[in-house]
């Protein structure tokens, strides 16, 4: 967003910044790394996951439940670099992302019921800071 400077002297037009994206951006780095980790226990078929995963799973493989998140994880990396560098590419996948994280984490709820609350209200707030400040992301 341009800005005109009020001050004398000063620079005409001042590029500002949203301190939103940026949080977006890095909230989606933290999240990825998170899902990447997981998916790689859940593949490396880690005592602890295996015993939480069948609460939540389903009947769903642990394997597939592994590659899953680990190809999440490494596209929500790869969207916050996007959306730290303020690309428009970045504004739809990380507002994908959102949506999906918080529609997984609804099935986790009744098992994982805080840290599914703190997820979902991160969710939220990477969806609002998208949302309203996506014309810094050129769209």
């Amino acid at each position: 967003m341009r800005q005109e400077s009020e001050f004398p002297g000063m620079a005409p037009n001042v590029t500002t910044r949203s301190g939103w994206i940026t949080f977006a951006g890095i909230a989606a780095l933290v999240a990825g790394g998170y899902n990447t980790l997981s998916g790689i226990a859940a593949l490396a078929d880690d005592d602890t996951v295996a015993g939480q995963a069948s609460e939540v799973l389903y009947g769903i493989d642990l394997t597939a439940w592994g590659w899953f998140w680990l190809i999440v994880g490494v596209v929500q990396v790869i969207t916050g670099i996007l959306i730290l560098q303020r690309s428009s590419a970045g504004l739809w996948l990380g507002v994908s992302l959102a949506c999906i994280s918080g529609f997984m984490t609804v099935w986790v709820m009744f098992v994982f019921p805080l840290w599914a609350i703190a997820v979902l209200a991160l969710d939220f707030l990477v969806l609002f800071g998208l949302l309203t400040q996506s014309e810094e992301l050129g769209v």
